[in-house]
């Protein structure tokens, strides 16, 4: 997904706490230290206050205003938010059985090798054109099912609907047997309306796992079938927007994972921001 996009108190707050880099000293906050000079300054002599005051008030506005200023801003938090990625990508691959980690990889060298088919095309360079179009996301939301699938089978290994279902008709007839007014009988509501929703949660769950898995071989035929098309036509805007179509799609998929975060846990895989086609 595409992070907010910045304002100007953004841009403002890059601009007071810039690091210049200095040979042999590193990145230094030459802004602050210049503040704090003058602070010091000012205690020998006020005016030096109101010049520091004004040196800055001049240096933000010049520095912030600026329209190359601003798009460096803008590709250091894309570059930024696809690092925090990365490494929230490695942590959920760490978490996958082998066959889950595998089947990730596979899909990932898929990808790899529909940029690497499609460099040196006329127009748009081939890697940067997928990743534009989102071939990165992609991974993103194959990772995310593969997580979710795994969260679900577990939930469904660890309850026998079975057991369930028999908890819950002898909790019913010792409901039936118990009087309305008794400390028993409250107990023993409770506790069936507890187990009802654990049935509800399996059945929800079965069926979510049903979507997992339809949506894992989508997004396996879907990369496939963009390897095809790829080795036919090699044009990358074609499959760009091809690649679009797809990506519009699976982003209901995520939704809907999110809507049933009861299920699939908090999304913490969301897809990264695709780099802008001028900046990429």
């Amino acid at each position: 997904m595409t992070p907010p996009a910045l304002t100007y108190g953004d841009y403002l707050k890059a601009a007071f706490g810039l690091k210049v880099p200095i040979k042999g000293l590193g990145a230094l906050p030459l802004n602050k230290l210049m503040l704090a000079g003058f602070a010091i300054l000012g205690l020998g002599h006020p005016g030096f206050w109101l010049l520091g005051l004004a040196l800055e008030t001049a240096y933000l506005m010049i520095l912030s205003g600026s329209s190359r200023f601003q798009q460096w801003v803008s590709l250091a938090r894309r570059q930024d938010t696809r690092t925090d990625w990365a490494e929230r990508e490695q942590r959920m691959l760490a978490g996958l059985d082998r066959e889950s980690q595998e089947r990730f990889l596979r899909l990932g060298e898929r990808c790899r090798q529909l940029m690497r088919m499609t460099e040196g095309s006329t127009g748009l360079s081939g890697l940067e054109a997928f990743k534009a179009s989102g071939l990165d996301q992609l991974s993103a939301i194959f990772l995310n099912l593969l997580a979710s699938r795994l969260r679900t089978g577990e939930m469904l290994r660890k309850t026998s609907p079975q057991a369930l279902a028999s908890e819950i008709e002898e909790l019913r007839r010792q409901l039936a047997a118990t009087d309305e007014s008794s400390p028993v009988h409250r107990s023993l509501k409770g506790t069936l309306e507890i187990q009802l929703r654990r049935q509800e949660n399996l059945q929800k769950a079965r069926e979510a796992l049903g979507v997992t898995e339809a949506e894992l071989d989508r997004i396996e035929k879907q990369v496939a079938l963009l390897s095809e098309e790829t080795a036919l036509s090699a044009t990358p805007e074609i499959l760009s927007v091809r690649l679009d179509g797809v990506m519009d799609t699976l982003r209901g998929t995520t939704q809907w994972m999110a809507e049933h975060g009861d299920l699939f846990g908090t999304v913490e895989s969301e897809p990264p921001p695709a780099p802008n086609r001028e900046t990429a």
